[in-house]
């Protein structure tokens, strides 16, 4: 019920709030239903958000972003339009992001409930009884749609340079999420050679003590980033820290800096807005985030 509430809850926020122009003008910005690209995507339809800067040295990298349980790309602007400031082409990615994958498999006491739950997401392989994702409306079949549909769209910005025929060319593919969306995006580093994984607010646990397969496993641990707040209502930091641990991602440092190497950064900057879940939100949703841009410098690093 909580993850119930904190989705609800963002959601709610980003409702009374138009989604702005993106602040540096020079970005452009494609929004785009998921029924556009694909007759065959019936189920959770709310937009994808694709940006590039026309004006930047492009690096040939993309972007993509995988949000929360019951969040929209639209919730999540910020972050994706400051990949495409810094020259990636970035997608906010829609996708089937219920139920909450953490909630239904933490409890289970089986090590592979989490990976189960979330491949079948991910590719729409029957895996687990209790989630219901198919082929055609899986986050990867909704991302190679979203890219082929940008490259006949648009031929110039060349979104083609991600697709190898119906493949996405993940070596030039850094795949980010918050909450959901970040275990997602880790399990997605396991068995796809992405450039790098960007987690936010996230981590997979079992109530038992064990931990999930995909989570005790240090193989890629070079291209995994995370962000976490210390007073995160609904993940402890004591578990997000034994987590990255297995994951091999070392010891955290403070969002403060400096960053040198790290590869799991803390914050305990005050959420931009007081609601509900606003610690587990305040590290990438754009209504909660810190104010002045005080975590301009941990995106900018974690994006480099």
């Amino acid at each position: 019920m909580k993850t119930l509430l904190i989705g609800l809850t963002l959601l709610a926020a980003g409702c009374n709030k138009q989604p702005a122009k993106p602040a540096d003008g020079a970005l452009t910005e494609h929004i785009v239903l998921p029924q556009q690209t694909d007759a065959a995507l019936n189920t959770y339809n709310e937009p994808h958000y694709a940006y590039v800067h026309p004006q930047q040295t492009p690096r040939n990298r993309l972007l993509v972003f995988l949000p929360g349980t019951g969040a929209e790309p639209k919730n999540y602007r910020l972050f994706v339009q400051r990949a495409a400031a810094m020259g990636y082409h970035a997608i906010g990615l829609m996708y089937p992001n219920e139920p909450a994958i953490n909630q239904l498999c933490a409890g289970s006491g089986d090590v592979t409930s989490h990976s189960r739950a979330r491949l079948e997401i991910v590719d729409g392989t029957d895996r687990h009884p209790a989630v219901q994702v198919n082929a055609a409306n899986s986050i990867l079949q909704r991302l190679v749609k979203l890219i082929g549909y940008l490259h006949r769209q648009y031929p110039n910005e060349q979104w083609g340079q991600y697709l190898s025929g119906a493949t996405p060319v993940w070596e030039r593919i850094t795949v980010a999420g918050h909450s959901q969306g970040a275990g997602h995006a880790g399990i997605m580093g396991k068995h796809y050679p992405v450039q790098r994984v960007i987690m936010f607010s996230g981590m997979d646990f079992l109530t038992n003590g064990q931990i999930p397969d995909w989570v005790n496993n240090t193989s890629g641990k070079e291209k995994y980033f995370a962000l976490h707040h210390e007073q995160d209502e609904l993940l402890d930091i004591a578990m997000v820290k034994k987590g990255w641990l297995s994951l091999g991602m070392g010891t955290p440092v403070d969002a403060s800096g400096p960053l040198n190497q790290a590869k799991a950064i803390t914050t305990t900057l005050a959420p931009g807005v007081n609601l509900a879940g606003k610690y587990h939100n305040a590290t990438v949703v754009d209504v909660f985030l810190p104010k002045n841009g005080a975590l301009d410098a941990a995106w900018n690093y974690l994006l480099q």
